[in-house]
């Protein structure tokens, strides 16, 4: 049985919802928390519009390597 696409409204509501939340993330004092949560926010939104393959790949990345180093956790020169 072929997948019917979603109406487009449904797809604005879920691309609205989706900002709203990383606007929120953005304003979040959770710390290193924030980039897991907007992962999740992201594969949300993939598999809401269809692309579950795409948000499983990329959750399974996220396994292989959990750990996010702030790009400015260390400083650039040579102590």
């Amino acid at each position: 049985m072929p997948v019917l696409p979603k109406p487009q409204f449904e797809h604005t509501v879920i691309k609205q919802d989706t900002i709203a939340k990383l606007k929120s993330l953005q304003r979040s004092n959770d710390g290193c928390n924030v980039h897991g949560s907007a992962e999740t926010v992201i594969c949300d939104f993939l598999d809401a519009v269809g692309y579950e393959e795409i948000a499983r790949e990329f959750r399974k990345v996220h396994e292989m390597y959990p750990v996010v180093v702030p790009r400015y956790s260390r400083p650039s020169w040579r102590s």
